[in-house]
């Protein structure tokens, strides 16, 4: 449990940096600014400039980005800002990418000494999430979401000072906010998992992860994912980065016998390189970029729309296209 909630709450410092300069940015009267600029691209997509925000926060965390959809006016607008909002490549995916590229991807020089291989990899996965993004929205606006373009206005503010003692309160409101809304789910889901690890008990001590109930649930969707060369192994890391997605990082610490796993043991990239092939982790790294393995997220858009239905379909979407876009990778590398 600890380790479950602290891997999230671990990145709430770089989440904090993030917003410290829009925050900046903002109280400077820049930022509305920025959304005037933007308001042109973003309509072609079917988004208007107030999403620009949102949809730039959305790379420290899609938490806070959806709660800052409030800004979006128009109603269609709003739910698109938020159903796109979980493909921009947060802060809990870099784990996994690090892993898996450091892993599979050799390193070599691109562009001499100013990109390599895996920066490649790495700016590729984070376009193939905009790209996805951008389509998304195009495809909403046209179908569920359709109808007229409402009007853009917003004041421009002049430009001034930012103001440390407002910066700072927004950062303490949006501590407060990830830690209550995100906090709770990730904590529940947590415990759920431990207990699933610990039953049924062999002789009064706790069964092996393969034997535990969480080994079978990765035994019951390893049918699912066998399409995508990958096995009960991963699976259970899937089912458990339900919590957190960086969370699978240390499952497969777990499940491989890696003490102290994280995305640098080397110990644990042999271990994997011995059980995937390339083409199946580069379809696990399109997997995580497209799929919404992140509860806090599906909670707090629960919430934000007043129901279930745009988090069931939203969820239903990522992982179909997660799925599409793995098994597609598969066959092609």
């Amino acid at each position: 449990v600890w380790a479950g909630v602290g891997s999230v709450v671990v990145f709430l410092p770089q989440i904090l940096i993030l917003f410290a300069f829009l925050g900046l940015l903002e109280d400077s009267g820049y930022m509305a600014r920025a959304a005037v600029i933007a308001d042109r691209s973003m309509q072609r997509v079917g988004l208007q400039g107030r999403a620009f925000l949102p949809l730039l926060s959305a790379y420290a965390c899609a938490i806070p980005a959806i709660l800052s959809a409030r800004t979006v006016s128009d109603e269609r607008d709003r739910l698109a800002t938020i159903f796109v909002a979980p493909f921009m490549t947060c802060s809990a995916r870099l784990p996994v990418y690090a892993l898996l590229i450091a892993a599979f991807i050799p390193e070599r020089p691109l562009l001499g000494p100013l990109l390599g291989t895996r920066a490649a990899t790495l700016l590729g996965l984070y376009a193939l999430g905009l790209l996805a993004a951008v389509v998304t929205a195009w495809v909403l606006r046209r179908t569920l979401l359709s109808g007229p373009r409402a009007d853009f206005m917003m004041e421009l503010p002049p430009y001034r000072l930012p103001s440390l003692r407002s910066v700072g309160f927004r950062l303490w409101d949006r501590t407060g906010v990830f830690l209550k809304r995100a906090g709770t789910i990730i904590l529940t889901v947590t415990i759920v998992l431990w207990g699933m690890s610990q039953v049924p008990r062999v002789g009064g001590a706790a069964p092996t992860l393969e034997q535990s109930a969480l080994g079978q649930s990765g035994r019951l969707i390893e049918p699912l994912i066998e399409p995508l060369e990958l096995d009960w192994r991963i699976g259970v890391g899937i089912v458990s980065s339900l919590a957190a997605r960086e969370v699978i990082v240390g499952t497969l610490g777990t499940i491989y016998g890696v003490e102290e796993a994280d995305e640098t043991s080397f110990e644990l990239r042999d271990a994997l390189q011995r059980d995937l092939t390339l083409g199946s982790a580069v379809g696990l790294l399109i997997f995580y970029v497209f799929a919404l393995q992140c509860m806090s997220t599906v909670a707090v858009m629960r919430r934000e729309t007043g129901g279930w239905k745009w988090p069931v379909v939203q969820f239903t979407y990522m992982l179909a296209l997660a799925w599409v876009g793995a098994f597609v990778a598969v066959r092609l590398i």
